[in-house]
């Protein structure tokens, strides 16, 4: 199932944000691989591997993504899936706050798991593109994602999302601190 919503050309060539159930893991690992070529070489690139982490995702219940699209090839995606009750996705949470905030049910949590868009389409505004059009159509109550706490440029990006800064964690052994993320839903307001 997927719904194109076509947008603004994009360095001249046509573009467009298709909000999906389905993706095509082999073509979004590729353009994974080149956005995050000079990084390949870290465990939070390579362990485990991309083709693993985009096709757990993509099998999770409820999942959905925006994939965005310049002249018919995926240039980055923003992938997700609702929380269960029983997830793992707080555990070993450095919690900043309230304790409740890492209680889950049904519909209350969709999980940004992966978002990627290749260098020479940023500053295009497609990875808000993506998440504006994922997120506007979802019916939790927040959404939550983790960052590495080296990518400034993202945090930036999404503190003007009115995400907040809830704690932080190791998302797998090895891995470099990732900064968790949260934001109420729907995006157009914020409570």
């Amino acid at each position: 199932m997927s719904t194109p919503m076509m947008a603004p050309a994009v360095d001249g060539c046509d573009s467009e944000v298709v909000i999906t159930s389905e993706v095509d893991i082999e073509a979004l690992t590729a353009t994974y691989q080149q956005v995050h070529a000079a990084d390949l070489h870290l465990p939070d690139h390579c362990v485990p591997s991309p083709a693993e982490r985009l096709r757990w995702t993509a099998e999770a219940p409820g999942f959905q993504a925006g994939v965005a699209y310049v002249d018919g090839r995926p240039v980055g995606t923003v992938m997700g899936c609702p929380l269960p009750p029983d997830t793992l996705w707080w555990r070993d949470l450095n919690l900043i706050g309230d304790p409740e905030l890492t209680v889950e049910w049904t519909g209350r949590t969709f999980a940004i798991c992966e978002a990627f868009v290749l260098p020479q389409f940023r500053r295009q505004r497609l990875g808000i593109r993506m998440v504006t059009e994922l997120l506007g159509r979802r019916p939790e109550e927040r959404v939550s994602m983790a960052v590495a706490e080296t990518n400034v440029r993202v945090w930036r990006a999404l503190q003007r999302m009115s995400f907040h800064h809830v704690g932080n964690l190791v998302p797998f052994p090895g891995w470099r601190s990732h900064r968790m993320l949260v934001r109420s839903l729907p995006l157009h307001t914020s409570r």
